[in-house]
C-alpha cells in the first residue's frame, strides 16, 4: 500500500512538472556571419529580423522626374496632370510626357531626356503681344516632410536647352513658404513675377546655367532658418532684357540634406580584372559590413571591396551606435569572356575538355571560372581525324570560321582539305559551308520613329529563337535581360522605365537555329539619341 502511494505522489508531480522540449533552443539571427542562426531558411539580409532603414533618403520634393501621372497632357498648360505638383503662378508652365503631349511637333527636344519621359517646359518673360516681361511661370509642390532649420539642403536637377535664341542663359532659384496654401501665387496678375515677390515666399537659392540642344545638370545648396513646406521652382526674379520669348525645360529635380546624396555602391576599374573595386562614400563613426545576395561577405568589413566575388546582388549595411542603415542594391553582371577552340584527335582518342572526357567529333560548348570569378564560355570543336574521306556539311555566322587544324575558313561553299595529324592519321575532309542568315545591328536609336528603335536581332527561317539577350553597361551592370524572343524582340534603349544614357552597350546573345543549335555571340552596340 505505502508503495502504490508513493508511485502516485510521484505521478502528480511529474504531471505538474513544465514541459522541456529536447530540440536546442534556437538562436536569433546573426546578420552578418553568413549563416542561418535561427534556422528559418532565411540567412542575414534575406530575414526580416534582419532588417535596415534604407541609406538613401528620397527626395523630399514628389514625383521628382515627373512619371507619375493623374492624366495624360493634351496640350500646353496641363501641370496638374502630373501627379503631386501644382500651377504656382499665374503664368503656366507646360507638361510633357510622351504618353501624349511630348512637344516634339513643335520643338526640336535635346535627347536623351535626363529621367524617363516627363518633363516640364517654362518662359521666362512673355514678349509677345502685350509684351509682359514680368510674366514668369513656375512650379509648384508641398514637399512630404518640411525641412529643417539649419540643416544644408541639396537641389540637383536638369535645364534643357534648345539653341541660343530661343533658350539663352537663365537663373533657375527655388523658392520656399510656410505654408502649402500659398500655392498658387499672384493669381490675376500676369505681371506678379517671382514668388518672393510675396512676403509668404523666400528665395531659397539659385544658379545660372547655360547651354544648347542639350540638358545640364546643376545643383546649389541651402540653409533656411524656417521650416520650409512646400516650394516652387522657375526662373530667377530679375527681368529680361530680350525682346523674344525664352524657353527652356526642367526634370528630375531632387532635394534633400546634403549629406544623404552620393551614397550608393560604385564600381572603379575593369570587370574580370584585379583591379575591379566597388566603393561606398564613408561616414563617420559607421561600420561597414558587405553583402552578395543578402548573404555576409566575411571580413569585408570597410567602405569598399575589392575583386567582388563573382556577379550578384551588392549591398553594404552600416550601422552605428543609433541602429542600421542599408544601401541599395547594386546589380553586378559582367560580361562573359568567349573563346573557340578547334582541336582534332584520332579515331580511339580521347580529349580532356574540362570535366568532360571527349573521343567523338563534334561542337562542345563548357563553361569555365576564371580566377575573377567571371565566365569564360569555351567553344571547342572537336575533330575526329581518320585516314579516310570525311564530309562535313555545316553553317557557321557571319564574320566566323569554320576550323579545320590549322586552317580557319570563312567563304561559304565547297572546301576540300587534307587534315595532317600529329598521330598519323591524315584525312581528306570534305567541307561544305554556309552561313546562318543572322543581322546584328551595331546601333540602334529608341526615339519612337519606328526605325531601328529597338536593338534585336534578325534572321531567316535558320533561326528559331533568340534564347536569351543580355545587355551591359561598362561597368557590367545588367541593364536588359530577355529570354526566348522571336524577330524585332529585344531591348528598347530604357533601364528600368527610363530612357538609358547613349554610349556603347556590351551583349551577350544565345540563337538557337532550326537544326537545334545554340551559338552565343558577343559584341557591342551602340545606343543613338
Amino acid at each position: 500500500m505505502d508503495s502504490l502511494i508513493k508511485l502516485f505522489v510521484v505521478m502528480l508531480v511529474l504531471s505538474n512538472a513544465p514541459f522541456v522540449s529536447s530540440s536546442k533552443q534556437l538562436m536569433p539571427e546573426i546578420c552578418d556571419n553568413g549563416l542561418d542562426d535561427d534556422n528559418d531558411g532565411q540567412i542575414d539580409l534575406n530575414d526580416d529580423d534582419c532588417y535596415c532603414e534604407p541609406l538613401e533618403e528620397l527626395s523630399l520634393i514628389p514625383n521628382p522626374s515627373f512619371e507619375d501621372q493623374d492624366c495624360c497632357p493634351e496640350g500646353h498648360s496641363s501641370l496638374d496632370c502630373a501627379t503631386g505638383w501644382i500651377q504656382a503662378s499665374e503664368g503656366t508652365t507646360d507638361y510633357f510626357h510622351a504618353c501624349d503631349y511630348d512637344g516634339t511637333d513643335i520643338f526640336d527636344l535635346p535627347q536623351p531626356i535626363p529621367d524617363g519621359e516627363g518633363f516640364l517646359g517654362l518662359i521666362d518673360g512673355s514678349f509677345t503681344g502685350s509684351l509682359i516681361p514680368g510674366l514668369k511661370e513656375y512650379a509648384g509642390a508641398c514637399l512630404l516632410s518640411p525641412t529643417k532649420p539649419d540643416i544644408q539642403y541639396r537641389l540637383e536637377f536638369y535645364t534643357g536647352f534648345l539653341n541660343r535664341t530661343t533658350s539663352p542663359d537663365i537663373e533657375i532659384a527655388l523658392f520656399g513658404t510656410t505654408d502649402c496654401a500659398n500655392l498658387p501665387f499672384g493669381i490675376g496678375d500676369k505681371s506678379f513675377g517671382c514668388p518672393a515677390n510675396s512676403p509668404d515666399w523666400i528665395q531659397l537659392g539659385s544658379v545660372n546655367i547655360s547651354g544648347e540642344n542639350q540638358w545640364k545638370k546643376s545643383l546649389f545648396k541651402f540653409r533656411t532658418p524656417l521650416e520650409i513646406t512646400a516650394i516652387a521652382i522657375g526662373p530667377g526674379c530679375s527681368l529680361r532684357s530680350s525682346t523674344n520669348n525664352t524657353y527652356h525645360f526642367l526634370d528630375h529635380l531632387v532635394l534633400k540634406e546634403n549629406t544623404n546624396f552620393d551614397l550608393g555602391i560604385k564600381a572603379t576599374g575593369q570587370p574580370c580584372t584585379n583591379n575591379l573595386t566597388f566603393e561606398i562614400r564613408p561616414l563617420e563613426d559607421y561600420q561597414y559590413q558587405w553583402y552578395k545576395n543578402g548573404v555576409a561577405i566575411l571580413q569585408a568589413t570597410s567602405n569598399s571591396l575589392q575583386n567582388p566575388p563573382g556577379p550578384g546582388q551588392y549591398q553594404v549595411r552600416l550601422e552605428n551606435s543609433e541602429g542600421c542603415k542599408i544601401s541599395a542594391t547594386y546589380t553586378y553582371a559582367p560580361p562573359s569572356q568567349f573563346v573557340k577552340a578547334s582541336e582534332t584527335i584520332c579515331a580511339g582518342e580521347s580529349y580532356k575538355f574540362n570535366q568532360q572526357s571527349l573521343s567523338q567529333a563534334g561542337m562542345y560548348m563548357d563553361t569555365f571560372k576564371t580566377v575573377n570569378f567571371c565566365d569564360s564560355i569555351v567553344e571547342l570543336e572537336l575533330l575526329v581525324s581518320q585516314a579516310v574521306e570525311s564530309s562535313i556539311s555545316t553553317k557557321i555566322f557571319p564574320g566566323e570560321s569554320f576550323q579545320i587544324g590549322d586552317d580557319a575558313i570563312s567563304r561559304a561553299g565547297e572546301h576540300i582539305r587534307t587534315l595532317p595529324s600529329i598521330s598519323g592519321c591524315d584525312s581528306t575532309i570534305y567541307l561544305q559551308l554556309a552561313f546562318y542568315a543572322v543581322y546584328i545591328p551595331n546601333a540602334f536609336s529608341p526615339n519612337d520613329d519606328y526605325i531601328n528603335d529597338v536593338f534585336a536581332v534578325y534572321g531567316d527561317s535558320d533561326v528559331k529563337e533568340i534564347s536569351s539577350l543580355s545587355v551591359f553597361d561598362r561597368w557590367g551592370g545588367l541593364v536588359y535581360e530577355g529570354k526566348a524572343l522571336k524577330a524585332n524582340e529585344g531591348w528598347d534603349g530604357t533601364i528600368n522605365g527610363k530612357a538609358a544614357p547613349p554610349g556603347i552597350y556590351v551583349y551577350t546573345l544565345a540563337v538557337l537555329t532550326t537544326d537545334d543549335k545554340e551559338q552565343v555571340l558577343n559584341g557591342w552596340v551602340t545606343l543613338v539619341r
